[in-house]
Parts: C-alpha cells; structure tokens; sequence
C-alpha cells in the first residue's frame, strides 16, 4: 500500500499544474500580510530583489551561487518548505533550458539560412568573373587573329610591289638608251643627204645641222646635270628599297644583298622606303644621311633632302 501511495502521490505531482517559485512565495507573503519591503528589510535584500523574484525575473547567472540562497531565507520568512521551493526552482530551470534550446535551434536555422544565401551569392559573383574572363579572353583571341590576318596580308602585298616594280626600268638604264640612240640618228642624219640637193648644198648644210643637234644635246643634257641629284648606298645586310624621284618614277625597287653598293641620280626630292635601315649607309648630294633615328628591323620611309 505504502508503494502505491508513493506512486500515486509521485502521479499526482506529474500532473499537478506546475507553480513558478516566485508566485509561491509572493502567494504565501500576501497571505501573511507581509508587504515587498517588509521582506526586503528583514532579509537586508534590495527591493529591487524581491520584486524580481515576486515576478519570476531570475537571473540565470546567479541561480547556482545568490539566487538558491535568496529564495531559502525567502522561504523560512514566509513558512514554506525550502525543499518544495527548490524543487519549483529546478523544474522552471529545465524549462528554461529547453526554450534556450529551442531559440539555440531557432538561430541556428536562421544562421544556416543566412549562409545559404552567402554561398548564393558567392556563386553568382564567381560566375559573372568567369563569364567576364572569358569574354576578355576571347576578345583578345579574336584581335590576335585579326592582327595576323593583317600581317600575313601585308607580307603577301610586299613581294608583288617588289616584283612589279623589279619590271620597270631604271633610270640610269633609260638615259643610257637615249644616249646611245641619239649618236646613230646624228650618223644616219648625216650619212643620208637628200637626193634633191646638189654636193655643195649637202656639204654646207649638213655641218650646220650637226653641230645644231650637237649644241642643243650639250645644252640638254648640261640642264639635267644641273637639276639631278646622286644618293649612294652601300649595304651591310640584305634589305629590300625603292626610290622614287620627284616625278613619281621608281629609278629602284628590289632587295639588294649585303656588301652591294649603289648609285642612283635623279631629281630631287627623292621618297625613299628602306625595309631595313639599320643596314644601310646612305649618302645624299656628298652628305652622310643619319639612318639612327628609324627603329630597327621596321621599315623607314623619308624623303631626301630631309
């Protein structure tokens, strides 16, 4: 019987409402008739203490150390069981335990959901710099086969200038031709005299003609010694040129070997395009023409006199 008394009794207290300690102890004052400061001045505690306990406020940090010895000499004051009291105080304790718990979770879950938005974010920013790195480098890609189109196109243009301008005549080659014309036209203006004329018309007229011819020759050609210009060059390195004189007319254009030296004459101003300055010593008019200025291994393009 005593067993299950205890059972029952220990039933009875599971499902009897649980009472909060400070409204035990407030209950049991107000049937005493004692007022919060009345308590106050007999324990020496603050009022403030004894409010918050009447309110169930327990601080939580001094539950194990001030609060158990407030609420004891609580207790014997108003004639109530410390044990009893304890006990309410253990059971609001676990409570609070588990809501502490439950708001531990609910932070928890609150947190994870604030990373989880993080991480989203990250990602995206991380794909938009990948997608940016990629444009950047396909653009890049993109300008450097352009710039190799361009290069193999101006490479393929070059030897066509080259052997074109190769076919055309030089100057010296033309004067030369002309010089070696002009003589036979004197000899056979000479050695045909008209059939109409007597042998003494031929013999007078003839002298005259000739020295004519001869004096208007001279004069030409003393004209153009006096308009022409020479430029010189003597190549240390292979390079290809073309010079153009100051009618347009290409007197050369091809490559010219190293330890070759040339000579053209012609009226100035002279344009002038060198593939490889750095290996070629000019002269203009009996004067050095300073080449150190053009970047080597690039093409230089001037015009003489500078």
């Amino acid at each position: 019987m005593t067993t299950e008394n205890e059972n029952l009794a220990q039933t009875s207290h599971d499902t009897a409402p649980t009472i909060e300690v400070g409204t035990l102890l407030k209950r049991k004052r107000e049937e005493l008739g004692y007022s919060q400061k009345q308590v106050a001045d007999r324990l020496r505690l603050r009022l403030t203490v004894i409010e918050q306990i009447d309110n169930n406020q327990l601080a939580t940090d001094q539950v194990a150390t001030f609060t158990r010895g407030y609420l004891r000499s609580y207790a014997r004051l108003v004639g109530v069981d410390e044990s009893v009291v304890l006990a309410a105080l253990d059971d609001a304790g676990d409570a609070q335990h588990q809501e502490q718990e439950m708001q531990s979770f609910s932070r928890k879950t609150k947190t994870e959901k604030h990373n989880s938005r993080i991480m989203l974010i990250t990602w995206g920013v991380f794909i938009i710099i990948i997608g940016i790195s990629s444009l950047w480098w396909w653009q890049n890609q993109r300008d450097n086969s352009l710039s190799q189109s361009v290069n193999d196109t101006s490479a393929v243009e070059v030897p066509a200038v080259m052997e074109e301008s190769e076919n055309t005549p030089a100057l010296d080659d033309v004067v030369m031709q002309e010089l070696t014309v002009a003589p036979e036209e004197v000899s056979s203006s000479v050695e045909a005299p008209s059939s109409d004329a007597t042998p003494e018309e031929v013999l007078i007229e003839e002298p005259a003609a000739v020295e004519a011819e001869v004096a208007e020759s001279v004069q030409t050609s003393a004209t153009l010694a006096d308009d022409q210009q020479v430029i010189t060059m003597t190549f240390e390195a292979d390079c290809w040129i073309q010079v153009k004189d100051a009618q347009g007319k290409t007197l050369i254009s091809g490559i010219r070997k190293a330890g070759q030296d040339l000579e053209l004459s012609g009226e100035a101003p002279f344009k002038v395009i060198l593939g490889a300055p750095e290996g070629v010593a000019m002269t203009f008019a009996s004067e050095p023409v300073d080449l150190s200025r053009y970047t080597a291994g690039k093409v230089a393009r001037f015009t003489l006199p500078l």
